[in-house]
């Protein structure tokens, strides 16, 4: 397998047309670039059905002959479950039923999700504990992950430190919601709603763990800063929540006010790729976005 990472639209591109296959090569603003299987479903490309789900259900082992691919962003499960399927690595009789779906589902809409009680799920949670460093380097030892947990079943000990992982995510995850502001720039006293929240209002959040199945629990809409990938995510929970808070579209009407290559889907998205972003940078974001918020539901 060749892969090729890279935080350029243009050189995404020329690699495409060198006959690489580009997995999740979204860019914002920019758009995505596709090759001849279409594997993204971000921005623009949002209604396709979830990369992991195509590649493990049509095109199992279509380039094992030819197995180069160009990646961008963070190496998650959904894109390396999909590397690992159309490259040939990944056979059906190591696939567990239900596995992409599942796989898809954490990646589009994990709230209320927990994974310690899903079919899979400790497969998952288990790949999502692992340590993956940005670039080329953090999709291959993804890989290799992958194949490791899928081909050697865990033992009860391991599924044991991986409870008790998720557990301190989850308490790290509350722990580190800075501020929530109502649509009228004003602080809110942080804490857990109960229930779906309805009432607009954006929270910010600083941390080194991922827990927007945590946060949305706080506003209905994230800004969220990585301190280790210098990115910020914006989300809102689904895209039934992002339009009827912002409109048809969702987050597709609030990424061109951020700037230039801003950009994802209806529900979640972020900063350009490869552009370092700090956390004032944060702070004044969720700030732009509750005023955006207050201009649309005064």
């Amino acid at each position: 397998m060749e892969l090729h990472y890279t935080d350029s639209y243009e050189e995404a591109v020329s690699l495409r047309d060198e006959g690489f296959e580009p997995i999740e090569c979204a860019f914002g603003g920019y758009g995505s670039v596709m090759g001849p299987l279409n594997m993204d479903h971000h921005g623009e490309e949002s209604h396709r059905e979830g990369v992991a789900i195509r590649a493990c259900r049509d095109h199992l082992g279509v380039l094992k002959e030819d197995p180069r691919f160009v990646v961008t962003g963070t190496p998650d499960a959904d894109a390396i479950l999909s590397i690992l399927a159309l490259s040939g690595a990944l056979t059906n009789d190591l696939l567990p039923d239900g596995f992409p779906e599942l796989v898809d589902l954490h990646d589009r809409n994990p709230i209320g999700l927990d994974l310690t009680e899903s079919e899979n799920g400790m497969i998952l949670l288990a790949f999502n504990q692992t340590s993956l460093p940005r670039g080329k380097k953090g999709f291959l030892k993804g890989a290799e992950s992958m194949m490791r947990l899928l081909t050697e079943p865990l033992d009860e000990e391991e599924e044991r430190k991986i409870r008790g992982t998720e557990r301190s995510r989850m308490r790290r995850a509350h722990d580190s919601v800075r501020w929530v502001l109502n649509t009228r720039g004003e602080a809110q006293e942080v804490i857990p709603a109960e229930g779906a929240q309805v009432q607009p209002s954006v929270a910010l959040t600083l941390g080194a763990v991922w827990g927007f199945d945590v946060w949305y629990q706080y506003a209905p809409v994230v800004v969220s800063y990585s301190a280790r990938l210098e990115k910020i995510t914006l989300g809102c929970p689904s895209v039934e929540v992002a339009e009827t808070l912002f409109g048809t579209g969702g987050l597709l009407q609030v990424y061109p006010k951020m700037g230039e290559g801003w950009g994802g889907r209806e529900a979640v998205g972020g900063s350009p790729r490869g552009e370092p972003r700090t956390f004032e940078d944060a702070e004044r974001i969720a700030k732009e976005v509750a005023a955006f918020l207050h201009e649309l539901s005064p």
